[in-house]
Parts: structure tokens; sequence; C-alpha cells
């Protein structure tokens, strides 16, 4: 009793004291939390404070600055008193600011200030503005802005005035030295978007503070959106956050400036490294005094366990026994071999059984079994013993020849280092897997013909979801637009064209997806048809611009020296590879980037073709060349925290990659991350030599151009195509030189006779540059040249004094259309309808639809209409057969029977009618026009008596050609 009451006595003490020092240690925790915080508190309100000072200064001068300008009228001067200004302010840029976003600068810069938040009203209510801006080609912007009554600088009309400081600059002003400037410190708005970034650049340039904490901490969603909480109730706290594994404070508190919010960052180490040293020191004096105690009761625990180790010893022997016994009912070879020597302390009497072995044979040389490497091991002379330590563990399997049977067998080994008797010791467990393994195998050949079987159709399905959604998003994004615009008839009708473009596309996709065999077989086979890479590419361009609008991009699209732009390829598929390709650009660059689509044509390897090269770019977030080299393979997707919130399947290259083999072409990439990615594809297409077209014109040869563009490329490949029209061409990059440059050939007496301008130029837009050019009382016919929808600007266009306008891309049809356009000498206008035109005249002839859908059979009967048919409707199979049955001869020319119909189907009523008695009744022609496309429901039309096949949806070329071979 009394040596137990003493190790109570030791074991409560021992607690005791590990509590005093939990409590301590919580103690200390504590204050120094609430010190650090209060410290961190007062520096980071002070530079709130200068920053509001920093703030209201600038807004004084700006409202200074604006009453001085009101009494300024020369330009001059006003240049000269915003440069004096900007010395004595230290300001980055001087901007007459419209209330739209653009801009003019003191010296006659023109642009668009991206300013974050809802600026627009602010300026209009007449407010000052302070906000975040973006300018290709610079840093991040602080802009500060004040409404000034409306002004005009050099032509330009503007709303308010502001200037800008560089990110850097704001942060030089508020010189936050705390902690030796460890010390960081944003502000931000409630949201997390950064107006001011004072930080490290261990996270790079940081545009939203809660992007970091996503990427960078352990904080859940949740915590982060309570935290985005606090800070719209403009909370003042503080917590600690753990950013790569290093604590830091985070002190906020609102500021008196908008809706910002002033926040710090210190590392935990920093602020508390003197509050440390003295907790370790008490740390240390506690642990000394505890292990001292310890080392007292282990004392005593020895002395007590002596003899219960003797009692061990002899549980040991009962143990080896049973162990002896269990071995040899079991498939696993226990082995226990020295270190140093490799010979055999322990060998389960088993082994004999399992490889053929005796324990003595083993005992004398282990290695009778061979190095027991890996048994797809290239080195086979390696011992795969030594590198394991001890407490490690390594497993592998092991490939043996029964050394009595000689069957072939296969064990795992599990070797273990160990210590006994301080003598480094390996375990072998040696299990036979030889049955698990023939199963095993069996099972996997068994997935991988599954596999084999379904990958296809998987790939194809899962890719096809994203190339759905493209032109959907077109045919609903066009048709709102058209029923916004119904009074509007030139709109109308060019939306309806897109629409239908859009939804031609869409058709072929989902007949791909309708094809069970080619899926299933892994096959896809091209369908060379003529085609015009001028319709491909403005279609292209039609169904992205949504897109590209959504995601506020520059969207530039070239054709360089396209001699032959009538090609033989299969349509869907080249759509489909520069659909993915510039889809995923959009995707995968930012807001406010560039994509652009470039489509060169070089000399073909054979005759009667060329090489066209096509080239997809953006700058947006590129790829790791680690990626790259597996980018073309199927489920692959770049694993960085940007792209791992962007969805997709990671087929959509594979997809491409196989398509473009197939049509003999060739795929690269260039990519740097964060700098961009541009894929190169090239593909050789037959040219339609049999059309070649007439492109001298006339009526303009020998005339002089001038072509107006920033971009030499294009300025070099429309001068080309002027010059292949009969003209002579001239180009300049800016817009300035323009208009002089028409100024002096009017006064040399060789005056221009066509202008083609870019809208978008550096110096001053297109429609400014075609208002200067009339200004001098020229008026020479004048495009616009434009990768954009002009429908937003054709009115002011117009009004300024433009002739017509072009798209780019700009192939060679597209120039000699619009300049005949231009001189009066176009085409005849397109019709109003988009229905083909027939080749028969069908008036009079009378066709029986059977079309249980009301709306199908609407759509139908409308379309058969206007090519003058006759139609009777029938809503189902028992239907038709009794007005068939009851008619004439010669009453119905024709039959349209769709499949699926309640109470008799089609195929039920087409049998029904070949019954009749009437041969002239029996013999109509009927042709199965129903959603079921595959081929055996074609091969099964054919065998219920019909005569032809038709697809829904209603392709209506097919459908008039269908009817037409088919009445003649």
């Amino acid at each position: 009793m009394g040596k137990r009451f003493r190790i109570a006595v030791f074991t409560a003490v021992l607690l005791g004291i590990v509590l005093l020092v939990f409590r301590y240690s919580r103690f200390v925790s504590k204050t120094i939390y609430e010190e650090s915080v209060s410290h961190l508190t007062e520096v980071f309100h002070q530079s709130d404070n200068m920053l509001r000072e920093l703030t209201d200064k600038n807004l004084t001068y700006l409202h200074m600055w604006g009453e001085n300008l009101q009494n300024i009228s020369s330009e001059d001067e006003i240049h000269d008193y915003i440069k004096k200004a900007q010395e004595d302010a230290g300001f980055l840029e001087f901007f007459f600011l419209s209330a739209d976003g653009n801009y003019k600068t003191a010296t006659g810069e023109n642009g668009y200030l991206g300013l974050q938040g809802n600026t627009e009203e602010e300026i209009r209510r007449g407010n000052d503005v302070i906000a975040n801006a973006t300018v290709p080609g610079k840093s991040q912007l602080l802009v500060f802005a004040t409404p000034r009554a409306h002004g005009i600088y050099q032509g330009f009309e503007y709303d308010a005035i502001a200037i800008a400081y560089e990110n850097s600059d704001i942060v030089d002003v508020l010189d936050i030295s705390a902690f030796n400037g460890d010390a960081q410190s944003f502000t931000v708005h409630p949201d997390g978007r950064v107006v001011v970034d004072h930080s490290s650049e261990s996270w790079g340039n940081v545009y939203n503070f809660f992007g970091v904490l996503r990427e960078h901490s352990d904080m859940s969603e949740k915590e982060i959106n309570e935290l985005s909480e606090k800070f719209k109730a403009g909370r003042t706290d503080a917590m600690l956050v753990n950013l790569d594994k290093e604590n830091y404070y985070l002190v906020y508190e609102k500021s008196d400036i908008q809706d910002w919010i002033f926040l710090g960052l210190v590392r935990e180490d920093i602020v508390n490294a003197s509050m440390n040293s003295l907790q370790r020191s008490t740390m240390l004096l506690v642990s000394v005094v505890v292990l001292c105690i310890a080392a007292l009761l282990i004392s005593f625990i020895i002395q007590k366990s002596r003899a219960s180790l003797r009692r061990k010893d002899t549980e040991i022997l009962y143990r080896d026994e049973l162990f002896q016994k269990l071995s040899m009912n079991v498939d696993d070879v226990f082995l226990m071999l020295d270190a140093k020597t490799y010979q055999a302390d322990y060998v389960s009497p088993n082994v004999e059984k399992l490889m053929g072995f005796t324990v003595e044979q083993i005992r004398k040389d282990i290695y009778i079994l061979g190095k027991l490497h890996p048994w797809d091991s290239e080195n086979s002379k390696k011992n795969y013993l030594e590198g394991i330590q001890t407490s490690e563990q390594q497993e592998w399997d092991f490939e043996y020849l029964h050394q009595k049977t000689g069957e072939r067998r296969w064990f795992h080994i599990v070797a273990m280092g160990s210590e006994v008797n301080r003598k480094k010791k390996y375990i072998l467990v040696m299990s036979d897997r030889t049955s698990d393994r023939n199963m095993n195998q069996a099972l996997s050949e068994a997935v991988r013909a599954a596999e084999t079987a379904n990958k296809a159709k998987s790939t194809f399905l899962s890719n096809m979801s994203h190339d759905i959604r493209t032109p959907m998003n077109a045919i609903i994004g066009f048709t709102t637009l058209a029923v916004s615009n119904i009074d509007d008839k030139e709109r109308v009708r060019d939306y309806l064209g897109k629409i239908l473009s859009s939804s031609n596309h869409l058709l072929s996709l989902i007949n791909d997806i309708l094809d069970m065999s080619r899926i299933e077989s892994g096959k896809i086979h091209l369908e060379e048809t003529e085609v015009s890479l001028s319709d491909i590419l403005h279609d292209l361009k039609t169904i992205i611009s949504g897109q590209i609008h959504a995601k506020q991009l520059e969207l530039y699209m070239d054709a360089m020296d396209i001699t032959n732009e009538d090609v033989y390829c299969d349509k869907t598929r080249l759509n489909q590879v520069l659909l993915n390709l510039l889809s995923n650009a959009v995707k995968f660059t930012p807001a406010g980037g560039t994509v652009s689509v470039r489509i060169r044509q070089r000399p073909g390897t054979q005759k009667g073709s060329e090489l066209y090269e096509i080239r997809v770019k953006d700058n947006g977030i590129g790829m790791s060349q680690e990626f790259v080299q597996k980018i073309f393979a199927p489920f692959e997707r770049e694993r960085t925290s940007t792209v791992s919130r962007t969805q997709g399947t990671g087929l959509g290259m594979a997809i491409t990659k196989n398509i473009v083999d197939m049509m003999g072409g060739t795929i690269e990439v260039q990519t740097e991350q964060g700098k961009g990615t541009e894929f190169i594809v090239r593909l050789p297409f037959r040219i339609q030599s049999e059309h070649q077209r007439i492109e001298k014109i006339a009526e303009l040869e020998g005339l002089k151009a001038l072509v107006v563009d920033d971009d030499f490329n294009t300025c070099d490949s429309v001068t080309k195509m002027l010059v292949r029209v009969g003209m002579r061409s001239e180009w300049t990059l800016s817009g300035k030189e323009a208009v002089l440059r028409a100024r002096q050939s009017m006064e040399l007496g060789d005056a221009f006779h066509a202008y083609i301008i870019d809208w978008r130029l550096p110096d001053m837009n297109g429609i400014e540059v075609t208002r200067q050019i009339r200004s001098l009382g020229d008026d020479t016919p004048i495009i616009i040249l434009t990768a954009y929808d002009w429908s937003d600007i054709e009115a002011e266009a117009r009004a300024a004094g433009v002739t017509a306008f072009c798209a780019k891309p700009l192939f060679m049809s597209d120039i000699r259309e619009t300049l005949m356009t231009a001189i009066g000498q176009s085409q005849s206008e397109p019709e109003d309808s988009v229905l083909p035109a027939a080749g028969s005249d069908f008036r009079g002839r009378c066709i029986l639809l059977v079309e249980d859908n009301e709306l199908n059979r609407e759509i139908a009967v409308e379309i058969l209409n206007e090519y003058g048919f006759l139609v009777d409707t029938a809503e189902n199979g028992a239907e038709a057969v009794e007005k068939v049955k009851n008619s004439t001869s010669g009453k119905y020319d024709l039959v349209l029977m769709d499949v699926q119909m309640p109470v008799m189907n089609g195929y039920e009523a087409t049998k029904q009618i070949r019954a009749l008695d009437d041969p002239a009744l029996s013999g109509i022609t009927i042709l199965a026009m129903t959603a079921n496309a595959f081929d055996e429901d074609r091969k099964k039309a054919l065998e219920y008596g019909m005569d032809g096949f038709l697809s829904k949806p209603i392709v209506i070329e097919e459908l008039i050609s269908t009817l037409q071979r088919n009445l003649n």
C-alpha cells in the first residue's frame, strides 16, 4: 500500500505541474495577443489618417484646379497650368474625363480609363470619385476625380477632371515603417478588391484580398464570408490567420474614405519576438523541474518492472510456440536477417511448402532465394534491403520459381528495419499472392475491355456539353436582340441570319452526338464540301462575340495574304477546332485582355492544295512547360488555383489534336505562364480552282486609296488586296497622319478615291478621322473597318460621313463587295427571306403531313406553303391511313410521315397504306420525317416500305431537294 501511495502522490504532483504550465502558457499567449493587437491597431490607424489626409488634399486640389481652369481659355495656358500643378502636387497623370470613362490628357492623348465601381453614376450625380483604374501598358492607378460643368478641351467633351497616382506612389506617401518595414498593409473595398497594396512580393500583384486568403490560408469559405460581412458592416477588429504555413496578425478598421477598409498584416514571430523570449525561458525552467520529477518516477518504475520482465520471458516462449504452429497454416513466410551478415536468425517452418527450400538451406545462405528484387526491376543485381533504415518499411512484389514443382509464383514482400539488442535486423514477410494476382489480372482485362468500349463515347459526349453551349449562347442572345429590335427590319434580318448560322452549327454537333456507331468505334469521318473561309471566320466571330463582350475582351481577327478563300474541307470539323481554341482563349483570359485570330495562306506541298496557317493568341494566364508536354492528352488540365475555378473537362484539346491530325495538319503551342498562349494550326486544303473569283474592278482601276490601321500587318494585307482590284494604295498607322495626307493629296491634285479606316485607332477613332476628312470638303467614299458589331455606332458614323462598313477579318471577297457598294455598283440586295430558292414550281402539288406535335406541324406547314404546296394534315398514323384510303387517285402527291406517334406509329401506318387494294393509293410516295436519326432507323424505314428519309429538325435545303427529286 505504501508503494502504491507514493506512485499516486508522484502522479498527482506531476499532473499539477503540467496543469500549472498549461495555464501559464495560456495567460502569456493571451497577454501577447492583446498587447500586439493594441500596438498594431495604433500603427495602422495612423496610416489610415495619413491616407485620409492624402485624399482630402487631392480632392481639395482638384476643386481648386477645376475653378481655375474655367477662367483659362487658351489650350496652351491650360497645358502649362496642368504641368505646373503636376510638378507641385506630384501626381502621375491629369485627365479630362467623360462620365463613360473615355479621357484626354493635357498632351492630347486619348484612351479609355477602366474605372472600378459605379463611377459614371457618381460623376453624373456631381459626387467626387476615388477609384482604381487600368490603362493598357501601365500599372494599376488610383484616380481622384471631381465633376465639372460640361467642358471641351481640344475637341473632347468632358464631365470631370481627374488625377492619378501609381500604387507605389501612394505607398511611399503612407511610409509605413512599423516593425522595421516588415508590416504589410492594404486598403480594400468590402468585397476584397484592393485599392492600395503595400505588401511584399510573396503573393505577386494582389487584386482581391479574399483571393489571397483562399489561395494561401487555411481559412474555410465560411470563415472568409464571415470576414467579408464584417468588412461590409464597417467593423474594427483583429485576428490571427495562417498564410503559407506562417501565423500573421490581421488588423482591420473602417476608413472614413468611401466604403474602404484599412487592414494590416504582420508576422506573429516579428511582433512577439521579445515576449516569446520570456515565454521560452519560463518554459525551459519548468521543463527542467518536470524532467527531474519524471526521472525519479521512472527510476521507481524500473525497479518495479524487473519482476514482471521475468514473467514476460515465459510468456514469450509460449507465444513463439504458438507462432510456429500458426505459420504452418498460412501462406506467409517470415524471416529475420542480420543487417550485416544477412544470415537468417529466424525462418518460419512453412518456407519449404511455399518455396521449396528447407529452413537449414536458407540459414546457410539467404541468397539461395535470389536477390529478392522487384520482378519488374531493371537492376537485378541491386540489394534492395541495404537502404531500409530502422523503423522504416518498404514493399514490393517478387517473382519466384518453386524449387520442387517449377511453378511460377508471385510473392509480396514487406521488409522492415528493426533493432534487437542494439543490433540492426531485417524482418521480411513474404506473402504468396499468386492466386490474387491471377484473379486481379482477369479482372483488369475485363475492366480494360469495358473502358475501351466506353472511352470514345464518354470523351465525345463530355466534350459536346461545352461545344453545344457556345452556339446555343449565340442563338439565345441574338433571339433576345431580335425581339428587342422587332421594328428594325434590317437589324432583325441580320440577327436572324446569325441565329441561322449558329443553329446550323448546333445541328451538326447534335448529329454527331446521335451517331452512336461513330462514337462507339472512336471514328470520325471527314466530309469535304465547298467552303468559304471568309464565311467560316465571320460565323466564328458571330458565335463567340457574346463571350467576348461578356468578359470585356479585345478581339482582333485578320486575314493575311489569302489569295484562295474558297476551299474544300469539313466545315463542321474546322469550326469545332477553331471554336475550341478560341473558347479556351476567352476562358483563360481575364477581363480587359486581348484575343486574336490570324489566318495566313502559305504555299502548299501538293498541286491544287494550299497550306493555311491559323494562329489563335491570347495574353491570359498561360501554361507551365510541364503541362504543355501533355496538353493534348485526354482529361488533362493545368492544376493551378486560377484554372481550378474554371469549368472544363480537359477533353477539348485532345479532340482538337485528333481532328487536326485527321485533316493532315499540325498543331503546336507557344506559351508562358502569366503572359499568354498562342496555338498555331497548319492545315492543307484543296482550293476551288474552278470557282476563281474576278478581282479587278474596272471602275476603280488606277485610282488611289488610303488604308488607315494601327496594325502593320493589316495595312500590308489590305494594301495588297487593293492592288489586286486594280487600285494604287498607300497606308498609315495614324489617324492624324491620314487627315494630313488627305489634305496634301487634294492640294497636289492627286486626291484619294477611297479611304479604308479602322474604327479603333490610338490617337483618334475612325469616326473622328472621317469627320475631319469630310471637313476638308472631300466626298470620297470612306469605309470603316472593324472587328466589332457596328450597329451601335452606325448612326453616329453615318452622320459623320461614313459610306460603308466592312468587318474583320477582311478577305478579298469582302473588300471587293464593300468597294462595289461604296461606288454604287453592288450586286442586287439580298432577299428578305432566308429560305433557299426552289428549282421547281410546286404550286398545285398536295402533300399529306402526318405529325402529332402541334408546333412541328405548324412549322412544316408554313415552310411548305412558302413553296406553293397545298398541305393536308393528320395527327397520327391511323388518321393518315383513313385519309389516304378515302382519297382519290392523285389527290396527294406525297406523304410526309412522322414515325413516333400515338394511336398508330408511322411504320405501321406505312405498312397498312402499302396493303391497300388500289395500286394508285398503295404506291404513293411516303417519306419518313423523324427525329430518329440513327442508321438503323433509316434501314427500318426502308424495310417498312418508305421511299426516303428526312431527319428533324428540318433542314430546308434537304427537304426541298428531296421533295423535288421525288416529285419529278
